[in-house]
C-alpha cells in the first residue's frame, strides 16, 4: 500500500515537472526568440514597434433640404483607387496584398475607370519599378462613385484600396446662394487631438452650423511595425453621428423661376444687379429669395458676400407710397375723391414745418413728378395710380401731419430689424430733421429699407392689417428618428393698420395695374388678378444721387380678390424708360407662382374685384367663459362664418382672441368640450383655417399642398381621439 502510494507521487511529481518544463520552454522561447509555441505567432510583431492606430469616422453634415424634400446642400462620399504595388510585410505568411498580376489588373480597371489599358498598366509598372510601395491613377482614380468603388471590389483583386473623401455638394448650384452660403472642411482640435470638420462659412450653413454639425467618431486599432492589423488585436470603434438636417420654406420651382428671371433682367436692361423675394402673406414663410449675379457654391467663385435682400439698404422710391396712404387712411385723415395740382410742388417753410407756396413766391425745395409729369388737378386716388411725388407732397402738408406719418413709418417695422432665423441685417436710416426729409420718404428718398423690411410692411398692407415677419426655417429634424427639434411658426410682428385700411389699399393698388394710364399695368396676366405698386428711384452714391443708375422695382400680389402671394423684385442699372413696359421676365415669375398654387382669375369679372367684396372689418368679442347662446348672440351680427366644436354650453376657448380686428368672412372658432369632438367639413378651409382648428383641439395634423382644402383623411361627423391624425389637401 506504501509502495503504491510513493508510486503515486512519484507519477504526480514527474507530471508537474513536465508541464514546468513546457511553460519553461514557450517563456524561454517568447523571451528569447520571439515565437509563441502554441500559436506560432511571431511575437516580434506585437513586442517590438507597436502602435495603437488612430483613424476619425467622419460625420456627415445634415441635408439642408426645400419644402419638398429637393437637395439643397448635403455631403456626398468619393473614392480615391490607389494601387499597392510592392509587398512590405516579408516575415508575413498572409495572401498577397499588394498587385501580382499588373497586366490583368489593367485589363479588370479599364472600363469601369474609363481610361486606357496602356495608361494603368504604365503607372502600375512604373511604381513598381520605382521601388514606390503604391500609386495613384490620377484624374482616372479620383472621385469615384459608390457604384464604381463596388464594382472594383467585386474583382477581388489583390492590393486595390481606396482612399474616402467627403465633399460639400450643392447639387442644384447657384440656388438661392447668398442665403444659404456654403461650408469648407477646417482642421480643429477635438478630442481625438486635430481632425477635419466640415463648417460653414457663410449664410445659413454658418448661422445654423451647430444644427447641421455632426459628432466625428473613431476607430482603434493594433498595427504592427509596417502598420498592418495584428491577428486577433481589439478593436475599439465609436461610430460617427451624422448632423441634423434643415428643412427650409423655399420651393424649388419657384426659386430656379426666380434665378432665371433676375438673370433674364440683367441682360435685357445691361443691369448691375438684381434681387427678389416670394413669400406667403399670411404665414410669412419665404418661398425664394436670390440675387443675381450669384455663386455656385460648389466653386465658391464668390465676388460679393452681401446677401442684398437683408443686407443692402437702398431707397425704395414709390413702392414706398404705399405706406404713405396706407397711413393718412389709418387716421382718418384721407379723402380720396378730394383733388390736388400735380403740376411742381414748390416747398416754402411755415413754423419749422414744409408748406406748398405759389409759383410767384420763394421756394427751398422744388418736388417733381417722375419726368416731370403734370396731369393738372387730380384726385389723390388718382395720384396713387399715377405715382405722383406731388400727390405725396400735397398729401403730407395738408392732411397727414409729418409726426403721424414717422409714427407708422415705425410702425411698419422700418428702421430697425426684423430678427428673423439669425439672418445678419442693415437697419437702414430716416433723418427726418430738416423740412424737406419730412417730405420725401412719403415717396421713397430720403429713407432707406431693405427687402426683408418691405416684405414684412407689405404683409400688413396685403393682408386684414397683422404685420407677420418672413422666415426660411421650416423645420430641423434629426437625421436618424427624423424628430422635429424645431418647428418655424408664424410671428406676428404687429398690427400697423386696421383690416379696411388694409382692403382701401389693395383697392388702390387694383388699379396700378387695371386702370388705362396706371403705372403697373404691363405687369397684367390673363391667368389671375394682381395687386401692385411700382417704383423708380434714382440711386444715392456717397450721399449724392447718381444721374444714371436708378433702381426699378416693383411689389405686388395675388389674386388681387384674396391675397395669398407677394413678390418683391428690383434690378438696378442705368436709367431706361422700358423697365416696366418691357416686363416679360416678372410675368414669368407670377406665371409660375400661379400654377403653383393654382390660382386663377373668377369667373364673375367686377370693376374692382377687391372693392366689390362685401367685406367689412370686425372686432372679435371676448366669448371665453360665456354660455353658448351668448356667443351667438354676439358674433350673429358681425356675419361671421362660425364652428363650434363640441358640444358643451360653455366657450372655454376661442379663435380669433378677443378684442381681434379681422375680417368679417374670416372664420371664427369656439370651443365648448373637449371630451368628444366629431370632424368637421374642411372643404374650401384655408391652411390658416386649418391650423387654428388644430391648435385649438390639440389634435395632431398633416398638411399638404397650398390653396384651399380639397380632401381631408377623417370623414366628417367622425368622433376624434388623440390617436387621430388629421390629414388634409390643400389645392
Amino acid at each position: 500500500m506504501r509502495k503504491r502510494s510513493n508510486g503515486m507521487l512519484l507519477f504526480i511529481i514527474l507530471i508537474f515537472g513536465l508541464i514546468g518544463s513546457l511553460i519553461a520552454s514557450n517563456v524561454y522561447v517568447v523571451t528569447i526568440l520571439g515565437t509563441h509555441l502554441n500559436s506560432q505567432t511571431d511575437l516580434d510583431d506585437y513586442a517590438a514597434n507597436i502602435n495603437t492606430q488612430t483613424t476619425v469616422l467622419q460625420a456627415k453634415r445634415g441635408y439642408i433640404l426645400d419644402r419638398n424634400g429637393n437637395i439643397i446642400a448635403q455631403d456626398n462620399e468619393s473614392y480615391t483607387l490607389v494601387a499597392v504595388v510592392k509587398d512590405i510585410r516579408q516575415s508575413q505568411k498572409e495572401t498577397a496584398a499588394y498587385v501580382v498580376d499588373q497586366a490583368k489588373t489593367a485589363e479588370m480597371l479599364a472600363p469601369i475607370l474609363k481610361a486606357p489599358v496602356a495608361y494603368i498598366l504604365d503607372k502600375l509598372a512604373s511604381a513598381a519599378s520605382a521601388g514606390k510601395f503604391q500609386t495613384l491613377f490620377g484624374s482616372y482614380g479620383n472621385n469615384l462613385t459608390l457604384a464604381q468603388k463596388k464594382t472594383i471590389d467585386a474583382l477581388a483583386m489583390s492590393g486595390l484600396v481606396f482612399q474616402t473623401t467627403i465633399t460639400r455638394n450643392y447639387p442644384l448650384g447657384p440656388f438661392a446662394s447668398h442665403l444659404i452660403g456654403f461650408s469648407q472642411f477646417v482642421t480643429v482640435t477635438g478630442e481625438n487631438g486635430e481632425e477635419l470638420e466640415m463648417i460653414g462659412k457663410m449664410g445659413l450653413e454658418l448661422i445654423y452650423n451647430e444644427s447641421l454639425l455632426g459628432t466625428n467618431g473613431k476607430q482603434e486599432i493594433t498595427v504592427d511595425r509596417n502598420g498592418y492589423v495584428l491577428p486577433g488585436s481589439k478593436v475599439i470603434k465609436v461610430d460617427a453621428v451624422n448632423g441634423n438636417d434643415v428643412i427650409l420654406t423655399l420651393d424649388k420651382s419657384i426659386q430656379e423661376t426666380l434665378e432665371a428671371t433676375m438673370k433674364q433682367s440683367l441682360a435685357q436692361f445691361s443691369a448691375d444687379q438684381a434681387w427678389g423675394a416670394v413669400m406667403e402673406i399670411s404665414t410669412g414663410k419665404v418661398l425664394a429669395w436670390g440675387q443675381a449675379p450669384s455663386f455656385d457654391p460648389n466653386n465658391i467663385n464668390i465676388t460679393d458676400y452681401t446677401n442684398l435682400g437683408a443686407q443692402y439698404a437702398f431707397e425704395p422710391g414709390s413702392t414706398m407710397k404705399a405706406f404713405t396712404y396706407a397711413a393718412a387712411i389709418d387716421a382718418g385723415v384721407y379723402n380720396g375723391s378730394a383733388t390736388f395740382d400735380s403740376s411742381s410742388f414748390r416747398m416754402g417753410i411755415k413754423n419749422g414745418l414744409p408748406i406748398r407756396v405759389k409759383v410767384n413766391e420763394a421756394a427751398v425745395e422744388v418736388i417733381n413728378n417722375s419726368n416731370h409729369k403734370n396731369w393738372g388737378i387730380i384726385s389723390y386716388d388718382t395720384g396713387f395710380v399715377y405715382s405722383s411725388n406731388v400727390g405725396i407732397a400735397s398729401l403730407l402738408t395738408t392732411s397727414l401731419p409729418a409726426d403721424t406719418f414717422k409714427s407708422y413709418i415705425e410702425a411698419f417695422g422700418f428702421l430697425k430689424k426684423v430678427a428673423t432665423d439669425g439672418l445678419p441685417e442693415t437697419i437702414g436710416q430716416m433723418s427726418f430733421k430738416y423740412p424737406i426729409e419730412k417730405l420725401t420718404p412719403g415717396f421713397g428718398q430720403g429713407i432707406t429699407v431693405t427687402m426683408l423690411q418691405m416684405m414684412q410692411a407689405y404683409s400688413a398692407i396685403f393682408s386684414d392689417g397683422t404685420m407677420v415677419k418672413p422666415y426660411f426655417i421650416e423645420q430641423i429634424r434629426n437625421a436618424y428618428t427624423k424628430e422635429v427639434l424645431y418647428q418655424g411658426s408664424t410671428t406676428v410682428a404687429g398690427s400697423p393698420i386696421k383690416a379696411t385700411t388694409a382692403k382701401k389699399m389693395q383697392a388702390l393698388m387694383y388699379k396700378v395695374v387695371y386702370d388705362e394710364r396706371a403705372t403697373g399695368k404691363n405687369y397684367a396676366i390673363p391667368e389671375v388678378n394682381i395687386i401692385a405698386k411700382t417704383g423708380t428711384a434714382q440711386v444715392a452714391i456717397n450721399g449724392t444721387y447718381s444721374t444714371g443708375k436708378t433702381l426699378f422695382s416693383v411689389m405686388l400680389a395675388l389674386p388681387a380678390e384674396n391675397p395669398q402671394i407677394m413678390i418683391y423684385y428690383a434690378f438696378q442699372g442705368n436709367y431706361t424708360n422700358r423697365a416696366h413696359i418691357d416686363t416679360a421676365a416678372v410675368t414669368q415669375l407670377i406665371r409660375k407662382v400661379a400654377l403653383t398654387y393654382n390660382l386663377h382669375k373668377p369667373t364673375d369679372t367686377n370693376v374692382n374685384p377687391v372693392l366689390s367684396q362685401s367685406v367689412t372689418s370686425v372686432t372679435i368679442p371676448a366669448l371665453v367663459n360665456h354660455t353658448t347662446g351668448y356667443a351667438m348672440q354676439k358674433l350673429l351680427p358681425l356675419k361671421t362664418p362660425i364652428l363650434m366644436i363640441g358640444s358643451g354650453t360653455s366657450v372655454i376657448a376661442q379663435y380669433p382672441s378677443a378684442d381681434t380686428v379681422t375680417l368679417s368672412n374670416q372664420r371664427v372658432f369656439l370651443v365648448c368640450d373637449t371630451s368628444q369632438i366629431s370632424m368637421p367639413d374642411m372643404i374650401g378651409w384655408s391652411r390658416k383655417d386649418v391650423q387654428a382648428f388644430l391648435t385649438l383641439t390639440h389634435f395632431p395634423g398633416e398638411i399638404s399642398g397650398e390653396g384651399n382644402v380639397v380632401s381631408q383623411s377623417i370623414p366628417v361627423s367622425s368622433i376624434l381621439s388623440q390617436e387621430s391624425v388629421i390629414q388634409v389637401t390643400l389645392k
